[in-house]
């Protein structure tokens, strides 16, 4: 597609440059034709899809983000201090 474009709007001051096309393009209006139809709503689904998949990927916590949180927001004077050497304390 971009090549095509790119071809259309070729600048009329190379002097090497095929004639150019007066060509617009309605890309917020276009519509799949009937030979189309059928790919344009797999690939619909899938896009529709894809959306949700992605919202569902921001919303994911990881499992252990809880734990890390808990940790760093926990009192160190809840916690013995560690025995050296296998000694008891």
């Amino acid at each position: 597609m971009g090549k095509l474009l790119s071809l259309l709007a070729r600048d009329e001051s190379t002097c090497c440059t095929p004639k150019t096309y007066d060509v617009f393009l309605d890309f917020e209006n276009a519509a799949p034709t009937d030979l189309e139809r059928e790919v344009y709503e797999e690939v619909d689904h899938v896009l529709r899809q894809s959306e949700i998949v992605l919202d569902e990927i921001q919303c994911y916590k990881l499992p252990f983000q809880g734990c890390v949180v808990a940790l760093r927001h926990e009192s160190l004077a809840d916690y013995a201090p560690m025995p050296r050497n296998g000694a008891s304390v």
